[in-house]
């Protein structure tokens, strides 16, 4: 007689446990890996908002109406407004358009695309491209990982009686207000979309506070 093999009901039982084990642990290494690459992505754009910051400074000698009026007290957000202020000097880089009210025929400049909200954290980034394709995106709608659109918008202060020192009301040091030695400074929450918490990113280093 010709003997039949096969995989008996445990040996298959065992064969997808283990399969499930490891896309289990891939896809927890996957999540990993895309929260630490937008964590980098957060850290550079707030470096490049800085730098944005100090570059109008540099090249003006003084700080653009729409950064100050934005500025609320050392906590200002880079709204759409503030972003058309640096996206139309060249210094970030920024969709925009020039729109025309028919009624009192006066033109101003908008953000628009991706970057219509302001400039967010790469969590909320995300959130936008997916919800502009389906046209469902707000500053209220809600990034999975906390907090909404308008909590992930970046947050800025800068030097507004240049003196050397621009007061912000958060910290590096994770409490209370500070004045920091420099002409501006960003921050933006991280993937909890708080402020005030360990994965915040700021522009400036604890030594740098007053």
């Amino acid at each position: 007689m010709r003997s039949e093999k096969g995989f008996t009901l445990i040996e298959m039982l065992v064969v997808i446990g283990i399969i499930g084990i490891l896309v289990g642990a891939s896809s927890v290494g996957y999540s990993s890996f895309v929260k630490k690459a937008q964590s980098a992505r957060g850290r550079e754009l707030v470096s490049n908002v800085q730098a944005a910051l100090e570059a109008i400074l540099q090249k003006e000698d003084a700080w653009p109406r729409q950064v100050l009026n934005g500025n609320r007290g050392g906590n200002g957000e880079i709204t759409p407004e503030v972003g058309v202020a640096l996206a139309r000097r060249g210094v970030l880089s920024l969709t925009y358009k020039k729109v025309k009210d028919n009624s009192t025929g006066i033109e101003t400049y908008r953000l628009t695309g991706n970057d219509q909200f302001g400039v967010l954290s790469p969590w909320a980034e995300a959130v936008v491209k997916r919800g502009l394709a389906s046209g469902s995106v707000s500053d209220s709608t809600r990034v999975p990982s906390g907090g909404t659109i308008a909590d992930h918008r970046l947050r800025y202060a800068v030097d507004d009686d240049y003196d050397g020192f621009t007061s912000v009301m958060t910290s590096a040091k994770g409490k209370g207000s500070a004045r920091v030695r420099a002409s501006a400074c960003v921050w933006c929450c991280g993937y909890d979309g708080k402020f005030g918490t360990k994965d915040d990113i700021y522009s400036w280093t604890r030594a740098q506070e007053e």
